[in-house]
């Protein structure tokens, strides 16, 4: 009995150590790759986004799966980030190239550059339970994560915001 309770101590104990992350670090040695205007920077309420882009293309942060202005627009206190880690496929994008591809499109938000990948390594998120980790996204508050972010379903986008921030879009007067 008394080895059986202490293998399920130790399994305890090793399963804690390799959960998923409760608490998001954001390291401050980090490169602003593109400043953005960001609506709201200091917000407690936050969407992280982490994209390997080594791995993944920029394609997220074009118009096609969000419109960026406008979802800024309409969540005016939602502190949103992010982190692109890794180097280029082909070793030829250059961090001048990648900062024209923010500028051009007028991203509101700021982009970390992280070639070495810390953001990921200090969350600890391999331990996320998705087999492709390549973009990640997250809703914070503080420091504190909640769940992991569907931005790419516009009705979860939404509902999410709602649910974890009481946050309804502001509708644009155009």
């Amino acid at each position: 009995m008394n080895k059986l309770l202490a293998y399920f101590f130790l399994s305890c104990l090793v399963l804690s150590c390799h959960s998923a992350p409760e608490q998001m670090i954001f390291p401050e040695n980090l490169e602003i790759i593109h400043q953005g205007n960001p609506p709201c920077l200091d917000c407690e309420e936050k969407a992280i986004i982490y994209l390997n882009y080594s791995k993944l293309s920029l394609y997220i942060f074009t118009d096609n799966i969000v419109k960026w202005k406008d979802f800024a627009a309409s969540y005016p206190e939602l502190s949103v980030r992010v982190y692109l880690a890794g180097e280029w496929k082909d070793g030829k994008r250059s961090p001048e190239e990648i900062r024209s591809f923010f500028e051009k499109r007028d991203f509101p938000y700021p982009v970390y550059l992280d070639p070495k990948d810390e953001f990921f390594e200090i969350n600890q998120l391999k331990y996320v339970e998705l087999e492709n980790k390549g973009l990640l996204s997250f809703l914070v508050e503080g420091n504190r994560i909640l769940e992991q972010y569907n931005l790419g379903m516009p009705n979860d986008r939404v509902g999410q915001l709602e649910e974890h921030f009481g946050m309804k879009p502001i509708e644009s007067e155009e």
